[in-house]
């Protein structure tokens, strides 16, 4: 059994949220429910449960601040939203689970189904959401050998699909391996400067040397070549 807290700032939306819980949900019991940031933070505290319902925008602020408030995430988040474009691209690529108001009896079962059943390290994952949202979608996160890194969009040449995911190159020739996607990356990266080369290369066209030698080869600015059309290229840019 999950034992569940519902945070919102208004009361007919948690009781909604608590009514569909406990109507489809039998894995999990509602043990509280908190309509503040102050409120959510004491409840977590002292109910220690094992899922929150997360309303992302909140009358004095929003849940981020809550889950920064507390010395470790040691429970699974299902954010609620109206609808926040930014703060649910970035919550989608950290991997956390987000519902819409109103919110769908057949997605929200699903979306318990899967906390039952996740691996998910929610410090992890908020620190990329925060991230994420504070250099405002100027830097990504990747998960490489040495931990979280956060580097800036401006750093990476292109992206390129792998069996695994996607490889990102950098301007100083390094590159990292990721399990995101390319279509992942694209919701990230809010910069008109990335284009899709093709269904596996997504580039930075910032990098691209002014000048191209050959049609069918695309040179960065840092010396590195890719089979590509600067033609295409060229007329993207033009368009964005």
């Amino acid at each position: 059994m999950l034992r569940s807290i519902v945070v919102d700032d208004e009361l007919k939306s948690r009781e909604v949220i608590k009514t569909l819980v406990e109507n489809f949900c039998p894995e999990v019991e509602i043990v509280g429910m908190a309509e503040d940031i102050v409120g959510a933070i004491a409840a977590i505290e002292s109910l220690q449960p094992n899922l929150v319902f997360l309303d992302i925008t909140l009358k004095e602020g929003d849940s981020f601040q809550i889950l920064q408030a507390l010395d470790e995430i040691n429970f699974e988040i299902i954010f609620v939203t109206a609808y926040d474009e930014y703060s649910v691209k970035a919550i989608n690529y950290s991997g956390i689970t987000c519902l819409f108001k109103p919110i769908d009896i057949d997605e929200l079962q699903q979306a318990v189904k899967q906390i039952a059943k996740s691996k998910t390290n929610m410090t992890t994952a908020y620190q990329m959401v925060n991230g994420i949202l504070k250099s405002k979608f100027t830097k990504i996160p990747v998960i490489t050998k040495a931990g979280l890194v956060f580097t800036s969009i401006k750093n990476i040449t292109y992206i390129t699909a792998s069996d695994t995911g996607s490889t990102i190159h950098f301007v100083d020739n390094e590159k990292v391996e990721s399990k995101r996607n390319i279509t992942e990356f694209e919701d990230v990266i809010l910069s008109n400067k990335f284009q899709r080369l093709d269904n596996k290369t997504l580039i930075n066209s910032a990098q691209l040397k002014p000048i191209q030698g050959k049609r069918n080869q695309l040179e960065f600015m840092n010396g590195v070549t890719i089979a590509g059309d600067s033609n295409m290229v060229s007329r993207n840019s033009s368009t964005t």
